[in-house]
């Protein structure tokens, strides 16, 4: 009799075991569920090939170049000028030496939009606009003699290109926001090109990526089309930008940010890539650039020798311009841009 109650209740336990698992296994299940609900996009690398849309993208994927022209004036440590010192010619009588020197920056484009006539471009603005002027203030202990002006230069021109664009020639910024970091360009064809390539994908939701969200990125770094993958950090402000950890490197600025969607399987631009994170150093050099003329090392350099600025790259540390914000930018400059023939509501729309 003994033995039948201690095997009734082994019963019992088992019995109460298989409950309290099942129990388990559904909470788990529904949080599961719960979760795929919340976010839109992988976590992980997704399982499906992506290849044949990621090389069907990079066509849609554009290098960008901008060149400028600066004309500088430099005075004297003792010439006190200020701005308001400065106007027409008093600029040659003041200064002690004038220079021009071209500048040039590489970067990334996306064609999002061409009716045949018109082409529009999305970009970093740091890649399409230089500044009209740059100013440089004479640095001393003395804080009050700090207001007077080193260098003033100004800048007489510049020409942007996209390379494979219909029918080439030089490219304009229709719209840009520097602080934002934000430029669409565009110019209308000289010929039709109803065939040109075009990002055939949605603009997404950028507010819908969590930690650890999967993404490629594709650009043009040091002037070669790569394509490469990270993953999402999100910052505490939801508007600023985001971080991965996806390599980055010199000419990437506007490349393009893609996520997966697990709801219904496919590629969404999520953002571009603005900079990556680095410390600021300063060096010497010649005139000319390498590339420019062929020093040799054995006789010893007696021309003009320049303060050159270089950075160097804390690589795994990327910011990304969410889309969210590309898109507000768009509605910011919607009127103006329809204006002049561009509408983009297809492409930005919504993001929901």
């Amino acid at each position: 009799m003994k033995k039948l109650q201690s095997y009734i209740n082994w019963l019992l336990i088992l019995l109460l075991l298989l409950i309290a698992g099942t129990s388990c296994t559904r909470q788990l299940a529904k949080s599961v569920v719960s979760k795929a609900q919340r976010s839109s996009y992988y976590s992980e690398a997704p399982y499906s090939n992506s290849s044949a849309d990621l090389e069907r993208i990079t066509h849609a994927v554009k290098k960008v170049n901008c060149y400028a022209t600066y004309r500088t004036y430099v005075f004297g440590e003792n010439s006190r000028v200020t701005l308001q010192d400065l106007s027409g010619q008093d600029l040659l009588e003041k200064s002690m030496a004038r220079v021009d020197n071209n500048e040039s920056v590489s970067g990334t484009a996306l064609a999002v939009y061409c009716d045949g006539d018109r082409i529009a471009l999305l970009t970093c603005a740091h890649v399409a606009v230089f500044p009209d002027t740059l100013i440089n203030w004479s640095e001393h202990s003395d804080l009050q003699s700090n207001r007077y002006i080193h260098s003033i230069s100004f800048k007489l021109r510049q020409q942007l290109y996209v390379r494979d664009i219909p029918d080439g020639g030089p490219i304009e910024v229709l719209a840009s926001n520097i602080k934002e970091d934000i430029a669409l360009l565009g110019r209308t064809l000289q010929q039709p090109a109803p065939g040109a390539d075009v990002f055939g994908y949605p603009a997404g939701n950028s507010d819908k990526l969590e930690f650890g969200s999967f993404i490629y990125l594709i650009g043009y770094p040091v002037g070669q089309l790569m394509v490469t993958s990270g993953l999402v950090s999100l910052p505490a402000d939801p508007k600023a930008n985001f971080l991965t950890d996806a390599p980055f490197n010199e000419g990437f600025s506007g490349g393009i940010v893609l996520a997966v969607r697990n709801d219904a399987p496919g590629l969404e631009l999520v953002g571009i890539g603005r900079a990556v994170s680095a410390r600021t150093g300063y060096s010497l050099k010649p005139e000319k650039q390498v590339h420019e003329y062929n020093y040799n090392p054995s006789v010893p350099y007696s021309g003009n020798i320049y303060v050159h600025e270089e950075k160097e790259m804390n690589y795994g540390i990327t910011f990304v311009i969410p889309v969210n914000r590309l898109r507000q930018f768009y509605y910011d400059n919607r009127q103006q841009l329809s204006g002049q023939g561009f509408k983009l509501d297809k492409f930005f729309g919504t993001g929901e």
